[in-house]
């Protein structure tokens, strides 16, 4: 690669969207769950740790967040084994700030804060859209060229991640208990 085609791939702006499909569930039943800014490790299988951030230290483990739900200007701290920027830490982890929600709508928008894992700007929008099988999840995002990514590389692993959570809706939502006769 030469010094000019580096140069230009290094002040790309990547922008993408990824949706996967939740058989079963409506919308509302979705946001229901996934409108909490700070319940993400519930929905991401790489996400292990998810918490709001208090006056900058995170809250102990186990306790659960302050009523109301989180609201904008809400920081999260969330961690996991995921780090394509540094493959030998032991977790990836990053502090996120939730910059708009509208429950109404059933998105919220939020930007990354500070990161082990490669990212510098990156600002992310999350949806629950109508589909005909049920709902999908949306995952937009604007952000600077990610380290130890390519953009095609990135774009998959968040297609992942939305199959992912799909399939956790499905099995929250549409799973019947089972019941003894």
């Amino acid at each position: 690669m030469d010094h000019d085609t580096a140069r230009e791939e290094a002040a790309a702006v990547w922008r993408g969207t990824v949706r996967a499909v939740a058989s079963g569930p409506t919308p509302d039943e979705a946001w229901a769950l996934l409108g909490d800014f700070c319940s993400l490790d519930r929905w991401v299988s790489t996400v292990r740790t998810c918490r709001r951030v208090v006056e900058g230290a995170a809250e102990p483990e186990g306790r659960p967040a302050p009523a109301p739900a989180p609201a904008p200007g809400c920081v999260r701290y969330c961690e996991g084994p995921v780090n394509m920027a540094a493959p030998g830490e032991p977790v990836g982890w990053s502090k996120e700030r939730l910059l708009e929600t509208d429950h109404t709508g059933r998105w919220y928008s939020y930007e990354l804060l500070d990161s082990n894992k490669g990212f510098g700007r990156y600002r992310a929008t999350v949806r629950v859209e109508h589909d005909p099988a049920g709902c999908a999840v949306s995952w937009s995002f604007e952000a600077d060229p990610v380290k130890g990514w390519t953009l095609e590389g990135f774009v998959a692993f968040l297609e992942k991640l939305a199959r992912g959570v799909a399939q956790r809706l499905e099995e929250e939502i549409m799973v019947k208990p089972w019941v003894k006769n």
